[in-house]
């Protein structure tokens, strides 16, 4: 299913934080994201922030998978333009010099604190009325670096998207720093990523490899298992005897 068309670039009115009927994901919005990211998406829950044309910005994905994995990235950047301009801020060293920053400026280091405590009740407020519920492996865990450094600007600015602006101050930072390429009164949909044929329907991401490894371990165990107790039984036979 093609995705709401782009509006060419031109300015529109600037993104604000979505009430609950916009954060309801759609099939359309499902099938979008799946080519945005270039593999089925999984656990998508809400979307947290959308383009003025329509399509998503950021997926809300559940802090606990499917799969039952815990998962403490709740707001996870999804338009190819803009995770490819912050990936331009992240190779210029920005995330060090945040880091730096945070070290000298108590100001500055509040307000990060704060936002990771947003975050926090934000992802419990998501799973609570989406019905996962609480992931007690990740409480107190929530991504990007916070409250302390930076090791993530899409996560920062997924949730300055999501939150809306005066929340994240490195991620609102790292918004104005990406206005060459990406602003949120403008659509940079067109193009960027394939609308045609069949959306992806393959997912090799590391956390679908490490429940794919966990069930190939597990099977190990129980083969390993099975041959000890073959074994047993073995020599009890043949102390039988």
């Amino acid at each position: 299913m093609p995705e709401t068309p782009g509006n060419g670039g031109q300015p529109t009115e600037r993104h604000e934080t979505l009430d609950a009927e916009q954060r309801v994901p759609t099939e359309q919005d499902l099938d979008t994201l799946s080519r945005q990211l270039g593999r089925p998406v999984r656990d998508v829950v809400e979307i947290g922030a959308r383009c003025v044309c329509g399509n998503p910005l950021v997926a809300t994905t559940a802090p606990r998978l499917s799969s039952g994995i815990p998962f403490p990235t709740t707001f996870y950047l999804s338009h190819p333009v803009i995770t490819s301009a912050v990936s331009r801020l992240e190779a210029a060293g920005l995330m060090a010099e945040m880091s730096e920053r945070l070290e000298g400026d108590e100001q500055l280091a509040a307000a990060y604190r704060a936002a990771h405590e947003d975050y926090l009740a934000a992802r419990d407020a998501i799973g609570a009325r989406t019905g996962v519920g609480e992931v007690p492996e990740i409480a107190g865990v929530s991504a990007g670096g916070m409250p302390s450094r930076v090791k993530c600007l899409h996560v920062l600015v997924g949730h300055s998207l999501a939150a809306g602006p005066g929340v994240n101050p490195l991620g609102d930072e790292a918004i104005a720093g990406i206005a060459e390429w990406w602003t949120a009164d403008r659509c940079y949909c067109g193009g960027a990523w394939p609308t045609t044929g069949e959306a992806p329907n393959r997912d090799r991401s590391r956390h679908v490899k490490t429940q794919e490894q966990q069930d190939v371990e597990a099977k190990k165990r129980d083969r390993a298992e099975a041959r000890r107790r073959r074994a047993e039984q073995e020599q009890e036979d043949s102390g039988a005897e």
